[in-house]
């Protein structure tokens, strides 16, 4: 088949068109490798050759450009990448490029995102949920949970004095505060104590005004 039209479309693609009524779209960096133009010829295996090439690139930028605005762990950004439409051995070919180069990095990805939940209070049982979610595998999620060091009564005291210090009047609301703290996935016992200590404070402090 020859080639009776290459011209630009959006979204750094050229259109091109055949003899045959045959329309194809190519990245434009695929045209230039390959020197496509009006009057090349082209057979089945060359154009499937072509558009494998050009999904590939396409999704090469497509996962830099998700990685710029924030890290993501290998299943993550190969879900993101397959649900945007690019094959799966596209998206395969491009994860392991991305891994060889430390630009996808699980266990990076695990240490810091345990951190950061440290760090905002969230418990150690919902981090390691949260985990999950971002395509942490669960053996590495329990790992970082365990190195990380997650203060859980330090947590549950700076939740308390940042959201319900004023929730606490009587005891039927520390209860509800008792059993919000327990959703967020912190044990039984810290809650316990650490609200009993808290309530304990607050009312000597009010006792001494």
């Amino acid at each position: 088949m020859l080639l009776t039209a290459v011209g630009k479309d959006k979204k750094h693609c050229c259109r091109v068109e055949t003899d045959s009524g045959k329309t194809f779209f190519v990245d434009r960096d695929v045209v230039a490798e390959y020197g496509l133009k009006v009057g090349t010829s082209l057979d089945d295996a060359q154009v499937a050759e072509i558009l494998k090439r050009s999904d590939y690139v396409r999704a090469k930028e497509r996962a830099l450009w998700y990685l710029d605005r924030t890290d993501h762990t290998e299943k993550a950004l190969y879900e993101k990448l397959t649900r945007a439409g690019f094959a799966p051995e596209s998206c395969a070919a491009v994860l392991a490029w991305l891994k060889s180069y430390g630009m996808v990095d699980d266990r990076r990805f695990a240490t810091h995102f345990a951190e950061r939940c440290a760090e905002m209070n969230i418990s150690k049982r919902e981090a390691y949920q949260k985990m999950l979610l971002k395509g942490v595998s669960r053996d590495l999620a329990r790992e970082m949970t365990e190195e990380v060091s997650f203060d859980e009564s330090a947590q549950i005291r700076a939740l308390i004095e940042k959201k319900y210090r004023n929730r606490l009047g009587d005891r039927a609301a520390v209860e509800k505060v008792f059993a919000a703290l327990v959703r967020k996935g912190f044990s039984f016992g810290a809650v316990r104590t650490a609200l009993r200590e808290y309530c304990e404070e607050l009312e000597y402090s009010e006792e001494s005004v």
